[in-house]
């Protein structure tokens, strides 16, 4: 039996391949990613993912591929589940199989919103996507740009997000998207529920696709 499969994710969007209108005033950090996003037509990279909801913690480590339009493919690595897969296509299913080789035919298909799933936040699995991030950073509320974290050597920027309507954003107050000024991609997000750090998500060994 394939136990409760948790994936945390960072944002709350409709779809992981979309690809919106960039306004004419946002940070120039957001700009450079959404350049980026179009111009890439598939990627992998590793995700550890942090999330905690009330007195409940949740740790896991992904290894996350993606190709346009939407399709996904995830590796539990660590944590919850380890060693499952989940796939991705688009619409309102997910196929989770359990196990490699001869295991891997232990496989159901499930509602995207099925708890099986979904993070102790209600998170799912098509919202760790570039391209839902970006599209999620222009949801309503305040963005400013500043000078971010080095993050394994690679200068950011950092786009802190206050939403204007924090219930529609899972509770969260304040976001934090630090954008490699390399790459122009996510290297880490952090979500805080007012003072509390309550998701952290890195992202490493970002092999880019055209």
């Amino acid at each position: 039996m394939i136990g409760r499969l948790v994936l945390c994710a960072a944002i709350v969007v409709a779809g992981a391949g979309a690809s919106p209108s960039t306004p004419a005033k946002a940070p120039a950090a957001i700009v450079a990613f959404h350049h980026a996003w179009n111009l890439l037509k598939t990627y992998s990279t590793n995700i550890a993912v942090f999330e905690r909801q009330g007195t409940q913690t949740q740790n896991m480590t992904l290894d996350y591929s993606f190709s346009k339009p939407s399709n996904i493919d995830v590796r539990v690595l660590a944590g919850a589940n380890k060693g499952a897969r989940l796939e991705w296509g688009g619409g309102d299913a997910v196929l989770v199989r359990r196990g490699s080789g001869l295991l891997s035919i232990l496989k159901k298909t499930v509602s995207l919103h099925d708890p099986l799933v979904t993070t102790i936040r209600g998170s799912t699995v098509n919202q760790l996507s570039f391209g839902a991030i970006l599209a999620h950073s222009l949801q309503p509320g305040v963005l400013t740009e500043s000078r971010g974290e080095v993050i394994d050597g690679i200068a950011t920027e950092k786009v802190t997000l206050i939403p204007t309507h924090p219930l529609a954003d899972g509770h969260l107050t304040r976001e934090v998207i630090e954008i490699s000024t390399t790459t122009h991609f996510p290297s880490r997000i952090l979500g805080y529920e007012g003072p509390t750090l309550v998701r952290t998500i890195d992202f490493t060994d970002i092999r880019i696709g055209h």
